[in-house]
């Protein structure tokens, strides 16, 4: 496999596909701008008041890092400092890990720390860029993709990073894998019949089976905790402008209903550990932000309020 550029590879993977249109996020700063919580005055992101905690990435720093904070948006902590892009956490079910991607070694790769931080480790070694990292409900394996310049396939491995296995094989971008909270099901969106659409499979990739049909693009796909209602962000474009907002739906595709209607993106949802809110990414305010809502739509509520990219959260509990 031939080595892609670090910063090509980020190109076409975060920007491109990520948000599906071949755009390029839009970096500039948004308005009325608010300082951050004075961290000598914070609440300590790891007390697990305010909800939990939710992790996330931001541009913030210069580069991108990742950060932990209350669910209430106070106490930000940044947890990466090297100078490589550290992106997409992804906590463990025991809230004790967290998992990431970095091109810190010249190479987009797997890692794993605790959740304050410490013990930092490589998981993968790939000429190919690997992300969006997911864990088992056991916590013994971890999902990601696998980003071959023009497509995309989902593999497994184990927590330490042995034992590597693909799980799809197709010419298309199958990404975002999530595994259900009985372990029965992988989620995950494909583009495999033109839109963006959400796909389950088993355990060893078998019996792949499509969700949804309607227009737009279905995109990161999340189970509930107790696995009765799957979040996810539908996307339409059209000679307006784009538009995302953020629908549940039952996990046979029936019972769809939107939570947002916010100009602009929302997307990237993930529920808290007790099932009753979503954390999300918005561009609503002309910037990608971390926002939470009630499981029902009401309650929005902004937190982060940063010049830069916030985006990929992540809500655990301590």
């Amino acid at each position: 496999m031939n080595k892609i550029n670090s910063n090509a590879r980020r190109t076409n993977y975060l920007f491109i596909i990520a948000c599906l249109f071949a755009l390029v996020l839009n970096f500039c700063g948004c308005e009325g701008v608010k300082p951050e919580p004075d961290p000598d005055s914070a609440i300590t992101p790891l007390d697990g008041r305010g909800g939990g905690i939710i992790t996330f990435y931001s541009g913030q720093s210069g580069n991108r890092d990742i950060y932990i904070m209350n669910a209430d948006g106070s106490g930000i902590r940044q947890l990466t400092t090297n100078s490589a892009s550290d992106e997409c956490p992804a906590f463990s079910p025991d809230f004790s890990k967290i998992a990431f991607v970095s091109e810190r070694d010249n190479s987009r790769d797997l890692y794993m720390m605790n959740v304050d931080g410490s013990d930092q480790q490589r998981l993968t070694h790939s000429y190919d860029a690997e992300d969006q990292p997911s864990w088992s409900a056991d916590g013994s394996r971890i999902y990601f993709v696998v980003d071959s310049t023009n497509r995309t396939e989902i593999w497994m491995m184990n927590a330490d990073g042995t034992n590597q296995v693909r799980l799809t094989d197709n010419p298309y971008r199958d990404e975002r894998p999530i595994e259900s909270p009985a372990g029965a099901k992988i989620l995950f969106m494909s583009n495999r019949n033109g839109n963006y659409e959400i796909y389950t499979m088993d355990g060893d990739g078998g019996n792949q089976q499509r969700i949804t049909n309607s227009s737009g693009h279905k995109i990161f796909p999340v189970w509930s905790p107790d696995g009765e209602k799957i979040a996810y962000g539908l996307t339409v474009i059209s000679g307006s402008g784009t538009q995302g907002d953020i629908h549940i739906m039952n996990p046979d595709g029936s019972g769809d209903v939107g939570l947002t209607t916010a100009n602009g993106r929302d997307e990237n949802p993930c529920w808290s550990p007790d099932g009753n809110s979503i954390v999300f990414q918005s561009e609503r305010d002309g910037n990608f932000e971390i926002y939470t809502m009630s499981a029902d739509g009401s309650n929005q509520k902004r937190l982060t309020h940063r010049s830069e990219w916030d985006g990929w959260p992540s809500w655990g509990r301590k």
